[in-house]
């Protein structure tokens, strides 16, 4: 998992260092520290390890700012308290995100997180797809990427799924327990229903939508108008906390154990359902394929022909781009 981007990434560190140190000199003693608002998903660290990283090592306190975080226990949460300018930055899934973007709120993805990493988990009596029409399938609620997923499994399978909506760490024991038939939920929760033997993985986002991009790091449009400089330090740490992230891999195991309450042995099996690109550029073909999905079951109302104006007014890679030294592929 790590190895696939080892190469890229010691292409790119001393360059990202170079700016990370620039922007730290740049933070002269005595300056009032500005207020960064930042909001993530609750043992969510295994897709958005930069962010964990950031908030473990304080690399932004260390670039100048004063943060405030925020946890949420679903994506719409966060994009909500964004929405509203309760906080100023967000790593959530991606679905959220376009689904605020369409109902009018200029939001702005700035790079990727993560490709994939969620599971569906089922009892042992599942054995088929099939075997989930009329079965109650908990996610993490309506404007989620695995309730998106499910929607769409349901459609292409001419199956009816109940879903229900459910906080992802209490999954786990409502399958045991036998209220739900199955979760779908991000890892690492999935692989920990696995261990403790309360059900089987019958389905991973890779085999429901190979590369699909999950978490992003987003913020609101006005924010890159208003002030860019803060949007682009905000950018340059997260960078330095991914590349830490991909050089650190013992640590970092140990970082998202503590943080999810998992052993480390859940941890790193669950690893093995994520995948990480560097630079975190935003998956265009995945996207666009999920606006498609998102139109067709309503959550999202564009047209077909507007879809991909609609992606190109939220994602920006540009400023990636500029920071990194690479360029965005298959824009």
């Amino acid at each position: 998992m790590f190895q696939k981007v080892k190469d890229t990434f010691l292409k790119i560190l001393s360059f990202a260092t170079l700016i990370l140190l620039i922007t730290l000199a740049g933070c002269k003693a005595g300056e009032p520290k500005k207020l960064i608002r930042f909001g993530y998903i609750a043992a969510d660290q295994l897709h958005s390890p930069a962010v964990m990283v950031m908030k473990e090592k304080k690399l932004l306190e260390a670039a100048g700012f004063k943060v405030e975080w925020s946890e949420y226990s679903a994506g719409a949460h966060a994009v909500q308290e964004l929405s509203s300018d309760a906080i100023d930055f967000a790593s959530c899934g991606v679905v959220p995100v376009m689904i605020s973007h369409s109902h009018g709120v200029p939001l702005a993805v700035l790079a990727g997180a993560n490709e994939e990493g969620s599971s569906l988990v089922v009892d042992n009596s599942i054995t088929a797809i099939l075997d989930l029409d009329g079965k109650r399938i908990a996610t993490p609620g309506v404007g989620s990427i695995q309730d998106a997923l499910i929607a769409q499994l349901a459609m292409m399978n001419n199956i009816r799924i109940n879903r229900v909506t459910m906080e992802v760490p209490d999954m786990p024991m409502f399958l045991h327990r036998k209220e739900i038939d199955g979760f779908i939920a991000w890892a690492p929760h999935p692989a920990k229903a696995v261990d403790q033997k309360y059900g089987h993985e019958l389905l991973t986002s890779h085999s429901m939508m190979p590369s699909h991009q999950c978490c992003v790091l987003v913020t609101k449009e006005s924010a890159m108008q208003d002030d860019p400089q803060t949007v682009t330090k905000v950018l340059e740490v997260y960078l330095h906390a991914y590349e830490w992230f991909l050089g650190n891999q013992a640590e970092s195991i140990k970082l998202m154990a503590k943080n999810t309450g998992m052993a480390e042995s859940i941890v790193r099996h669950a690893l093995d359902t994520v995948r990480y690109n560097y630079p975190p550029y935003c998956n265009m073909a995945s996207i666009q394929s999920m606006a498609h999905s998102l139109i067709e079951t309503g959550r999202i109302t564009i047209k077909e022909a507007d879809m991909v104006p609609f992606i190109k007014s939220l994602y920006h890679p540009q400023l990636l781009e500029t920071i990194s030294g690479t360029k965005q592929p298959n824009l």
